[in-house]
């Protein structure tokens, strides 16, 4: 799996033992050398978030020393910032504790904080980083989403007058990314085709991710009573998959812009893709005209799978629309008594005439 790279860097943290909150003892010596600062990789992916556009993350935090299992809070949600020199920054800098261990978690939800309003809400429970509540809306459906953990740190090796060995985060993609490719195999080189209002209906929108697992759980419909879950996908080009070009058919792929769904194993063929199809031709003045329409409705049984990128292909032909072209099919059929090859043999010749109109 593609994933991104985080450099947490961290110096000198220090703390009570067992102490339950966030205050510190000012005895290690703080200085530029010894402050926490930061730096990322990420990997190039087909996915949305890349080394050119990630520049924020949130970053929570919690160590214990010795045999307590109390954790003290050193960072929580926090934000973390790419500057313009590239350099990343964070507001009220944080130190070591030679004797803690640490539990780091980060996330980023297209480089923003995820909203209780809109997209549910980050919240650490004891120490693990859960993302409660999420939600998958047609206003936060184009979101990408990543995750990363780095578990069991101690204060890394260091020299007086050089900055500390950093903490590494594997930032994942936690996700599902999914689009849809339209094609048309419609016979005919006159015809226009068109598809929109594309929606997939009956997802699940809404789970939590819990940091003990790293997995999705809870998962559920959040609708309005009596309805389901909808969310429309848009179609670049205006949707147009085929249409004439000096006399001939021009069919082109069209593919929806990418969402991000929850990864979920559906037991049931109870998603829903829907959208409109649309034939035009020209008149005998070229003139387009309405040839059919039809809304297309189908049922499918996802397996959509964290940090998957995944395309379906719709692939239009008359059976799919409603529009069947016409095929014949023939067979000779010998009379009583003929021979094998359903010849009847006679002395006389016949006069054919051959309609070539259909009904």
């Amino acid at each position: 799996m593609k994933f991104i790279k985080s450099l947490l860097s961290v110096a000198c943290v220090t703390a009570l033992a067992g102490c339950s909150s966030t205050d510190v003892i000012d005895d290690v010596k703080k200085s530029e050398s010894t402050k926490i600062g930061f730096s990322t990789n990420m990997n190039k992916n087909s996915r949305a978030m890349d080394n050119s556009n990630f520049s924020n993350f949130f970053v929570y935090g919690t160590y214990t020393v010795g045999t307590s299992s109390q954790p003290v809070q050193v960072f929580m949600g926090d934000r973390v910032n790419k500057n313009s020199n590239g350099a990343w920054t964070y507001s009220n800098d944080r130190y070591w504790n030679p004797q803690g261990s640490y539990d780091f978690y980060a996330y980023s939800c297209e480089n923003s904080a995820l909203a209780v309003a809109l997209s549910g809400h980050a919240s650490l429970n004891g120490r693990y980083l859960n993302l409660v509540d999420f939600m998958v809306t047609p206003d936060h459906c184009s979101h990408d989403l990543v995750y990363a953990y780095a578990l069991h740190q101690s204060r890394p090796a260091h020299v007086e007058g050089t900055v500390s060995e950093p903490v590494a985060f594997s930032f994942k993609h936690i996700l599902t990314r999914l689009r849809f490719s339209f094609k048309s195999e419609i016979p005919g080189d006159n015809y226009t085709v068109k598809i929109s209002n594309v929606k997939i209906v009956n997802y699940y929108n809404s789970a939590n991710f819990l940091g003990s697992t790293r997995e999705w759980t809870s998962h559920a419909r959040v609708a309005e009573a009596g309805s389901a879950p909808e969310l429309p996908l848009t179609l670049p080009s205006g949707g147009v998959i085929q249409k004439p070009v000096n006399g001939k058919a021009q069919r082109d792929v069209v593919t929806t812009d990418a969402v991000f769904m929850i990864p979920y194993a559906y037991r049931e063929a109870n998603v829903i893709i829907e959208f409109d199809f649309d034939m035009q031709a020209p008149d005998s003045n070229g003139q387009l005209k309405d040839v059919m329409g039809s809304h297309i409705t189908a049922t499918w049984q996802p397996n959509w799978l964290k940090g998957y990128s995944v395309n379906n292909v719709i692939t239009l032909n008359g059976s799919a629309t409603g529009m069947d072209p016409i095929r014949f099919t023939a067979s000779i059929v010998p009379e009583q008594g003929a021979a094998e090859d359903g010849w009847i043999i006679s002395g006389s010749t016949g006069n054919f005439v051959f309609d070539q109109s259909f009904n």
